[in-house]
């Protein structure tokens, strides 16, 4: 496991895509502050609380998508292209 980590996290510094990382960067940071509110570090939470959480998921699960779709047509383009060339 550890050597897998490893190794995924050498893959995301080595290749290019900076738009692709920031957006990742920027969904593990909204997760970590959704599971900070989750875990109690905000104090009890309310009713309005929950509808920002809720909203909160949804953007998150929306830019998942988009990373997953981004890194997929990249993935095939990059294959397209040297297809092409050989």
């Amino acid at each position: 496991m550890t050597k897998f980590a490893t190794e995924q996290i050498k893959k995301f510094f080595n290749t290019g895509q900076w738009a692709l990382k920031l957006i990742f960067i920027v969904v593990l940071c909204e997760l970590g502050i959704v599971m900070g509110a989750m875990v109690g570090l905000a104090g009890p939470l309310d009713e309005n609380d929950s509808n920002n959480i809720k909203h909160i998921m949804g953007m998150i699960a929306t830019k998942s998508f988009a990373l997953y779709a981004a890194e997929k047509a990249g993935a095939k383009e990059k294959y397209l292209i040297e297809k092409t060339k050989a």
